[in-house]
């Protein structure tokens, strides 16, 4: 199975799992404490967030910390994938019997459970109901979208829903919990400079005027490639607010106040935020933003977004 990847039960937490726990906001103390409840468990669980906002990592951490933190941890990307390899890979073909047959008394993390064909929704239903055989799987699902809205659109089943989302743990977008960029980045920062042997390298309140006043389309791990690309560009003892600048693409801000930003940028940044938690279906999006789709069209090539930068 190429994508079977063991985890060791004691190894400790990475730097992903430390810098999206490192905040003090109200929202992310609640994943935290859910992530214990939810190890001790043995249901199906539903991860539901914006891509980026570490639904896989939090997956491997309740695995980890769960009963089964000692068998492998199983995923499976949906997103890019034709329907017969998503088939093949999950319930196997010939004398492969698929990831379902290799990860009794383990975990199974299926990564956009939104963007599974419906015939696949409906075997999926019958393994998660016993139809199928998958004794001794627990299934970990993720969604970027609102799957009750799929629903309602005939694009997702109800019975998958209810098997996979009577247990559900919402994890918030960056941009709704800013008081958590500096600790996140203090994080990333301190593993940097410990992996690398370097002397620590401060964050320089102007630079961190940055982070915190940018909306993160791409969430918590938009912002771990961000400290890394900077550090990397970093030559002296402190990070400068025109080093994110730089990484981010921003141009610097003449007269406008820290926390002003010109119609334009909030605009674009806004569409790619939405077009992400839509997981790029741009009929949806355009409802969701309240124009039509050749008008979010036009706007997708002049502002030049890509989906990788709304993923």
């Amino acid at each position: 199975m190429e994508h079977a990847r063991k985890i060791d039960r004691f190894t400790p937490p990475t730097t992903e799992f430390d810098a999206l726990l490192a905040g003090s906001s109200a929202s992310m103390r609640e994943v935290a404490r859910a992530i214990g409840q939810l190890a001790c468990t043995d249901v199906h669980l539903l991860l539901q967030g914006e891509h980026g906002t570490g639904r896989r990592v939090l997956a491997e951490a309740i695995h980890q910390q769960s009963p089964r933190g000692c068998a492998r941890f199983f995923s499976l990307p949906s997103s890019g994938r034709s329907e017969a390899q998503v088939e093949r890979e999950l319930f196997g073909a010939g004398d492969d019997g698929g990831l379902f047959d290799a990860a009794r008394g383990a975990t199974l993390y299926l990564d956009d459970i939104a963007v599974l064909p419906l015939r696949l929704q409906r075997r999926l239903t019958r393994v998660l109901r016993g139809v199928e055989g998958c004794a001794g799987v627990r299934v970990i699902a993720s969604t970027a979208v609102e799957l009750e809205e799929l629903m309602r659109m005939g694009r997702f089943l109800p019975e998958l829903y209810f098997q996979l989302g009577l247990i559900r743990l919402a994890v918030p977008p960056l941009r709704e919990r800013r008081e958590d960029i500096e600790p996140m980045a203090e994080v990333c920062i301190r593993a940097w400079c410990r992996e690398r042997g370097v002397p620590r390298i401060a964050l320089s309140r102007a630079a961190l005027g940055e982070l915190t006043g940018y909306s993160w389309p791409g969430n918590a791990r938009e912002l771990q490639q961000t400290i890394v690309a900077t550090l990397a560009l970093t030559h002296g003892d402190e990070i400068s607010a025109e080093r994110i600048r730089t990484v981010l693409g921003r141009r610097p801000r003449r007269h406008a106040a820290p926390d002003v930003f010109p119609l334009r940028q909030l605009e674009r940044d806004y569409i790619a935020t939405v077009l992400g938690r839509c997981n790029w279906n741009q009929s949806l999006a355009a409802r969701r933003l309240g124009i039509g789709r050749n008008t979010l069209m036009r706007k997708i090539k002049f502002f030049k977004l890509e989906r990788c930068e709304a993923a």
